[in-house]
């Protein structure tokens, strides 16, 4: 893969192509900015902090050692880059263009963006996209989460849009891709930014003058890099109905992703509704408070992670040891899960400390 070139929202919102087939899963998950604490080992020199807002989120680059002020902004071009092929919202993005075409015909896409639509349809097939489908778009826009204008809708309304919002709806037949039903929409939102990580973090080994470690926070998606020298990375997990963190886990390097009910979601009526939509039944997921997925460091272990946040966090208790099991093959360090009554769990060879431990 090259180089692509060149809060709460509580009610009022807070390269060549991949370089392989996306093998159907990893994972990754913990908090993201301002809400995951980070014990890292301090270094010298001093590091370099850059913050930006991209993605309708916070962006935080901490690199020390190397040419840290050029990297850090490297990394943010790079970020930018995936924004501007995978944005719903920038009219010249890939997404909007395939949108656009809805029931009109296949759109010829870069090989990058096909290859992520593939990764995310091979997520989407681990439990048959009952729990993450990138075609969920008109649901999400039926609640208002793409445009803010927050609303519960009636059961007919879910049903009807259910209807075409699954990725029956999408075709991909090399570097094409097509929309049969012209209301469908898809939405990559749930893996690019964890898409983006993936991308930084290939950049970051063909850099000379290596950093002696950089921690990307992307909106809830982490990148902990220290080139395989550092392997007690502290990640700590956020209390989802609180303030500071539950507990932590301890990592190499690694991918980190969280999805949870507590940064972009809505109450009425004193019910909470996030904006994590479950395809099986068109409404915010309900199950989990958050889900924490940590992978390894390969390729594409970012995006794939990113999504299967999604999946851990729309499925039962039941299900989930059966899921982690069909993907523990595939990199994943281990899984934090905080269900819908703020029970803690961990699936994979993972120790979490809670906090009233440290």
């Amino acid at each position: 893969m090259r180089p692509l070139r060149n809060g709460p929202w509580i009610d009022t919102r807070q390269g060549d192509a991949m370089r392989k087939a996306i093998a159907p899963i990893v994972a990754l998950i913990v908090a993201g900015a301002g809400l995951a604490t980070f014990f890292a080992l301090r270094t010298s020199p001093e590091p370099v902090m850059s913050t930006y807002f991209l993605m309708d989120t916070v962006l935080t680059v901490k690199t020390t050692g190397g040419d840290a002020a050029t990297i850090n902004e490297h990394l943010h071009a790079l970020a930018s880059d995936v924004d501007s092929m995978t944005s719903y919202y920038k009219a010249e993005s890939e997404t909007a263009r395939v949108n656009a075409a809805a029931g009109k015909g296949p759109v010829s896409v870069s090989p990058e963006y096909a290859a992520l639509v593939k990764a995310a349809v091979a997520v989407e097939a681990i439990d048959h996209g009952s729990t993450f489908d990138i075609a969920i778009s008109p649901l999400s826009s039926l609640w208002g989460f793409t445009t803010e204008d927050f609303r519960v809708p009636a059961a007919k309304e879910i049903s009807d849009t259910l209807a075409y919002s699954h990725s029956d709806q999408l075709v991909i037949s090399g570097t094409t891709v097509q929309l049969r039903d012209h209301r469908a929409r898809i939405d990559l939102g749930g893996i690019a930014k964890g898409y983006s990580l993936d991308v930084m973090e290939e950049y970051l080994h063909t850099i000379k003058l290596q950093p002696r470690q950089v921690i990307v926070d992307f909106g809830g998606n982490l990148l902990l890099y220290s080139g395989g020298r550092k392997h007690d990375w502290k990640i700590g997990i956020r209390d989802p109905r609180g303030q500071g963190i539950i507990g932590y886990v301890r990592s190499g390097d690694a991918f980190v992703a969280t999805s949870g009910d507590y940064e972009r979601y809505f109450e009425r009526n004193g019910k909470r509704y996030c904006h994590i939509i479950d395809p099986s039944t068109g409404y915010p997921g309900t199950l989990n408070q958050s889900a924490t997925v940590i992978t390894d460091i390969q390729p594409m272990h970012g995006a794939i992670g990113d999504a299967l946040g999604k999946v851990f966090f729309c499925s039962p208790a039941e299900t989930q040891r059966s899921l982690f099991q069909t993907v523990e093959s595939q990199g994943i360090v281990g899984i934090v899960l905080v269900d819908a009554a703020g029970t803690q769990s961990t699936l994979g060879p993972i120790t979490f400390v809670p906090t009233a431990a440290q």
